[in-house]
């Protein structure tokens, strides 16, 4: 990992490198930092990016739209996850150690940004009060734990926010 960031770092034109702790950051022009970390327990690279902080108003539509995404192709298989101390959501990508090397890791991190950018611009719609319209119907408390529940054939675990 040290290596292939260090040559992306020189292809860049910037001296990256991955500390003790397989960590590394960047920022990507002004528009965020980039954080990479290798994770053991997954066996691979994990890019991750925060998208924001979570606005009050709108907010279970708005971490609704991002389980519904979760690793979804429209989504560029991306991860969305949501910090409930710093109220923020981030997105993630995990790169396989197997198909770690640098033209991979380029593709995809041009696949990652490009990604990040357009989340970047719904989160900043949903702050602004237009909040998403997901074609999935939930039913108002259903099943009586006062949840909204999700109709048809989904798994209501998966949907509890």
């Amino acid at each position: 990992m040290a290596q292939v960031i260090g040559d992306f770092g020189q292809e860049i034109g910037a001296q990256l490198e991955v500390d003790e702790e397989a960590y590394c950051c960047f920022a990507v022009g002004e528009d965020f930092q980039l954080h990479l970390k290798f994770n053991e327990h997954f066996d691979g690279l994990i890019l991750y990016a925060e998208l924001g902080e979570l606005p009050a108003i709108g907010k279970k539509e708005i971490l609704r739209h991002y389980v519904m995404q979760n690793g979804s192709i429209e989504a560029g298989n991306v991860t969305f996850s949501y910090d409930k101390e710093s109220k923020n959501i981030g997105v993630l990508y995990l790169l396989p150690k197997e198909f770690f090397n640098l033209d991979n890791f380029k593709k995809i991190l041009e696949k990652f940004i490009g990604q990040f950018q357009k989340e970047s611009e719904d989160m900043k719609r949903f702050v602004q009060g237009e909040l998403p319209q997901d074609n999935v119907q939930f039913l108002e408390n259903a099943g009586g734990d006062g949840g909204d529940m999700p109709a048809g054939n989904m798994n209501p675990m998966m949907m509890q926010l």
